[in-house]
């Protein structure tokens, strides 16, 4: 049975004249004819009696006719609804993030896109950088959001898709306690000699080694790192208790810039290759999918309001 069967029968069941029915379906009356005792056939029932005035519905003709509609509607909704989907206005959006990096600005873009594309669900998990690759790889999540540093292996980078959403410069916090660098404009160098906090590997996959790797390359010495941190809270917690320094992006701290101030001194750091970069990924597509490409739309322009004389180029 397809579903032309069940327009035609709708047609016949409302006009009740086999005659008026083609007419209305542009069809010829014996080929319509024929597609309505095909479908009787089908059936196994007579859904019609023939009179020398057109037809009547029988018993069975007239329960096929409740679900027949039904059936169409349901199908013409289906239709729509995909329609709907592949334009971005409807379906879902699984997104994974690192979360403090980006709670200054997610929340918001979210809100905007919700307000944009109601029938869109959003689902929103924090995943640490390599999570979201092998979530964006097995189709857990359809947008990862983070930096990535290391957490692409050599054979993963042909199979998905990354865009640079920002530049973030990266900043010092020194517990309070410390004496102040000489310098009015410190360099990494300056704190070649103090004690370094790093992230969890669980949490932030990838970061120590982009900490040894910085200060190697623009402060010429090998970071002394003495504790891990698996949350912003533990990390606000060690500077405070003097445990050592954090380096780390600028819009990490700005949502609580407050509570980091009072904990410690914070200084941005303005040597050339001193920043982090925040990007989108996705899995490698011939073409990709509208939910995606809008939100990423959404993402880009709050990043540009939030980043005005912020982030880098």
């Amino acid at each position: 049975m397809e579903l032309r069967h069940l327009r035609y029968f709708i047609a016949v069941a409302e006009e009740l004249s086999l005659r008026r029915a083609a007419h209305r379906l542009h069809v010829s009356q014996p080929a319509l004819s024929l597609q309505i005792s095909d479908l009787e056939d089908e059936l196994g029932v007579e859904l019609f009696t023939r009179n020398s005035r057109g037809v009547e519905l029988t018993e069975a003709g007239r329960v096929f006719l409740i679900g027949g509609r039904r059936a169409l509607a349901a199908a013409k909704q289906a239709t729509e609804q995909a329609q709907e989907a592949a334009k971005g206005e409807r379906g879902r959006l699984v997104i994974g993030s690192v979360g403090p990096a980006t709670i200054s600005f997610l929340p918001v873009a979210l809100s905007r896109f919700r307000e944009q594309h109601p029938l869109v669900e959003i689902t929103v998990s924090h995943l640490n950088h390599r999570a979201q690759v092998e979530a964006v790889l097995n189709g857990s999540i359809m947008l990862g959001i983070g930096y990535y540093f290391s957490a692409l292996e050599e054979d993963e980078q042909e199979q998905v898709s990354v865009q640079l959403l920002l530049r973030s410069p990266a900043v010092i916090v020194c517990p309070k306690n410390r004496r102040s660098p000489k310098r009015t404009v410190p360099k990494l160098k300056d704190f070649r000699h103090d004690r370094f906090l790093s992230l969890d590997p669980a949490y932030g996959f990838g970061y120590e080694e982009w900490l040894r790797g910085v200060c190697r390359r623009l402060g010429g010495f090998e970071p002394d790192i003495v504790a891990l941190a698996n949350s912003p809270e533990s990390l606000i917690g060690m500077v405070a208790a003097g445990r050592g320094v954090w380096v780390g992006p600028e819009i990490v701290i700005r949502e609580r810039e407050q509570t980091w101030r009072s904990v410690g001194d914070v200084y941005l750091l303005t040597e050339p290759g001193s920043h982090f970069e925040l990007f989108a990924i996705r899995k490698k597509q011939s073409r990709m999918e509208q939910s995606i490409s809008k939100f990423i739309d959404v993402l880009v322009a709050e990043l540009k309001s939030l980043c005005t004389g912020h982030c880098l180029p």
